[in-house]
């Protein structure tokens, strides 16, 4: 069944994702690593992620032509990944996003 709710809806649907899995001012990885450029963190996300991981389930996911956003449980924390073409954005809460930026400072992917 649809819902109602505009932040389920584009372009506000990510606010609705964010909010039932409790992500509403979580912390942002490219503000926690601001020297980084997206595609340096595009490009080191995911073996950090795996490098920590032990144990997942994707919570919901939306998703377009181009890429989408999902919400995982990640060591049984959430975490928001939008990924597309334009954009590359990782949210999570303080425990989890150190846990993150801890993988991701070893090894540095180069500048591009």
């Amino acid at each position: 069944m649809q819902s109602d709710d505009p932040e389920d809806h584009y372009p506000l649907y990510p606010l609705g994702m964010l909010r039932r899995h409790g992500l509403i001012g979580a912390q942002d990885l490219a503000e926690r690593l601001p020297d980084w450029t997206e595609q340096q963190l595009r490009d080191a996300f995911w073996p950090a992620y795996r490098s920590i991981r032990e144990t997942e389930a994707e919570l919901e996911q939306a998703s377009g032509i181009d890429g989408g956003e999902r919400v995982m449980l990640l060591n049984g924390l959430p975490l928001f990944v939008s990924e597309d073409i334009w954009n590359f954005q990782v949210l999570a809460g303080p425990e989890l996003m150190d846990r993150l930026v801890a993988a991701l400072a070893h090894p540095r992917p180069p500048r591009t």
